[in-house]
C-alpha cells in the first residue's frame, strides 16, 4: 500500500485498513492451525514449533497479500477470482482440518486409545488361544494353522511329556489294580470254600461233612495253588508303588503347567507391550482416520464437522471475496494511472538510454574510421618519399657515371692508362649499385649537366 497514493484518497483509508486485517487475521489463523498440526503430528506441544508456524503465517499473509494487490481491473476480473478463489480453497481446507481435530480432540483421543485397547486385547486373546497347552504340545507335531502363524509362541518345556507319563501311569494303575480286585476276590472264594467245606457247611457242591475230607483237602489245595500262582503280594506292592508314582507325577504336572503358564504369560505380555511401544504418541494421520470414522458413525458430527470446516474455508478465502465485489476503488484507479505513467516513463527512458548508446557507438566506430585511414595515409606517403629518394640516388649515380664517360672522351689519348683502370672500375661499380642508364636517359643527363650554369 503506497500511502503518497493512499493520501490522495484519504476517504478510503478505513476501507483498505479492513481488507488487510482480513488478511491479517487469515495469516494468523493459518499459523495458529499450522502450530496445532505440528503439536498434533509430533505429539508434543513446543515453543519451538512457532517457528514453522510464523513462517507459514507469513506464506499465507504474502499469498494473501498477492491475490488481493493483483485483483485490479480490467475485463479478466472473474477470471482471476476464479483461479484465485480456487487457491483460497484448497488452502482454506488445509487450515481447517487441524483446527477441527483440536475442537473434537477430546472424542478423537479417546476413540484412538479405544481402538488401541481393542487392538492389544485381541492380540492377547489370539496369543492366550494359539499358545494352550494343548495346542504347544500338537504344535510339536502338527504344522501350525494360519490363523496362528504370527501368533505362536517358543516354549523350552511344556507340560506334555509329564502328562503322558502320568496317563501311561494311570493306566498301567488301573489295569494292576483290575487284576489285584480280580485276585483277590478269587483267593477269598477259594479260601472261604474250603473252609466251609472243611467246616461241614452244606449246599450245592459241598459234601456236608466235617473234617479233612478229600474234598476239603482238594479245594483247600486249590486255594493255595491259585494264592502260589497269582503274586497277588507282589501286585499289591507295586500298586502301591503305581499310586505314589502317580502322586509325585501329578505334582510335577502342577509345577509344569505352572511353569508353562507362567512361561506364556510373560512372553505373551512382552509381545503385548512390545506392540503398544510401537502404538507411540498419537499422531496426526491417526487423529484424521478417527475424526473420519467418528464423522461417519455420528450423524451430529458429521455435520458440525463440515460446518466449521465451510466457516474456515469461507474466512480463508475473506480476502479475496470482499476485494472482488467491493469493485475497483478510487486507489485502484490511482495505482493504475500511476503504473501506467510509469511503463510510459520507463520505456521512455530505456529508448532514450538505448538511442544514447547506439549514438555513442556509431561515433566511436566513424573515429576508429577516421584514424585507420590516416594510418593508411601516412603509409601510402612514406611509402612515395621513399620511392622518391630511390630515384634520386639513381638520378646521382647516373650523372657520376656521364661525368665520367664525358671526362673521358675530352682528355683522349692522354688520359694515364692507370687513370681509365680506374675510372673504367669505377664505372663498373656504379653499374652493379644500379642499371646502366639507356643513352636517351644519358643523353639527357649531360644536356641538363651542361645546361646547368
Amino acid at each position: 500500500m503506497d500511502e503518497a497514493l493512499l493520501r490522495q484518497i484519504w476517504h478510503e483509508r478505513a476501507r483498505h485498513t479492513a481488507l488487510g486485517g482480513v488478511v491479517l487475521g487469515t495469516a494468523m489463523i493459518a499459523g495458529f492451525s499450522m502450530w496445532i498440526a505440528i503439536n498434533q503430528s509430533l505429539g508434543v506441544v513446543s515453543a519451538v514449533h512457532l517457528v514453522p508456524a510464523l513462517l507459514w503465517a507469513l506464506f499465507v499473509l504474502n499469498l494473501d497479500r498477492l491475490l488481493v494487490t493483483s485483483m485490479v481491473g480490467g475485463a479478466r476480473r472473474v477470471g482471476s477470482l476464479v483461479m484465485r478463489l480456487a487457491v483460497a480453497l484448497t488452502f482454506g481446507f488445509i487450515i481447517a482440518e487441524p483446527l477441527i481435530m483440536r475442537i473434537f480432540e477430546t472424542a478423537i483421543v479417546q476413540h484412538i486409545q479405544d481402538e488401541r485397547a481393542g487392538q492389544l486385547d485381541a492380540l492377547r486373546a489370539n496369543l492366550v488361544k494359539c499358545n494352550s497347552e494343548e495346542r504347544a504340545v500338537a504344535e510339536r507335531e502338527d504344522a501350525v494353522g494360519p490363523e496362528c502363524a504370527d501368533y505362536t509362541l517358543t516354549f523350552a518345556a511344556t507340560p506334555a511329556s509329564v502328562r503322558r507319563e502320568l496317563a501311561g501311569v494311570r493306566a498301567e494303575t488301573k489295569d494292576l489294580q483290575s487284576v489285584v480286585t480280580k485276585d483277590t476276590a478269587d483267593l477269598t472264594r477259594l479260601r472261604n470254600d474250603a473252609a466251609k467245606e472243611c467246616a461241614g457247611g452244606s449246599g450245592a457242591g459241598f459234601t456236608g461233612r466235617r473234617g479233612q475230607g478229600p474234598l476239603c483237602r482238594q479245594r483247600t489245595a486249590d486255594a493255595e495253588e491259585f494264592a502260589r500262582t497269582h503274586p497277588i503280594a507282589q501286585n499289591t506292592s507295586k500298586l502301591a508303588e503305581l499310586r505314589q508314582r502317580s502322586a509325585a507325577l501329578e505334582g510335577q504336572l502342577g509345577t509344569a503347567v505352572t511353569d508353562f503358564e507362567k512361561s506364556r504369560d510373560t512372553q505373551i505380555n512382552s509381545r503385548v507391550d512390545e506392540e503398544r511401544s510401537h502404538q507411540g504418541s498419537i499422531g496426526f494421520l491417526e487423529r484424521l482416520d478417527a475424526l473420519h470414522t467418528l464423522s461417519g458413525q455420528s450423524f451430529a458430527l458429521g455435520v458440525a464437522t463440515w460446518a466449521i470446516r465451510l466457516f474456515f474455508v469461507a474466512v480463508d478465502c475473506l480476502p479475496v471475496v470482499v476485494k472482488f465485489f467491493g469493485g475497483t476503488s478510487g486507489y485502484d484507479e490511482l495505482f493504475k494511472i500511476r503504473s501506467t505513467a510509469s511503463q510510459r516513463i520507463f520505456a521512455e527512458r530505456v529508448s532514450t538510454e538505448e538511442r544514447r548508446a547506439v549514438e555513442e557507438y556509431a561515433a566511436e566506430q566513424d573515429d576508429i574510421d577516421r584514424r585507420a585511414r590516416m594510418r593508411r595515409a601516412e603509409y601510402d606517403l612514406s611509402l612515395q618519399e621513399h620511392q622518391v629518394q630511390l630515384k634520386a640516388r639513381l638520378g646521382d649515380a647516373v650523372s657520376a657515371y656521364a661525368r665520367d664517360l664525358l671526362r673521358g672522351r675530352a682528355e683522349g689519348s692522354s688520359v694515364p692508362t692507370q687513370t681509365r683502370s680506374r675510372a673504367g672500375d669505377r664505372g663498373a661499380t656504379v653499374g652493379r649499385s644500379a642499371p646502366a642508364p639507356s643513352g636517351a636517359a644519358a643523353e639527357a643527363a649531360m644536356t641538363g649537366r651542361h645546361a646547368s650554369p
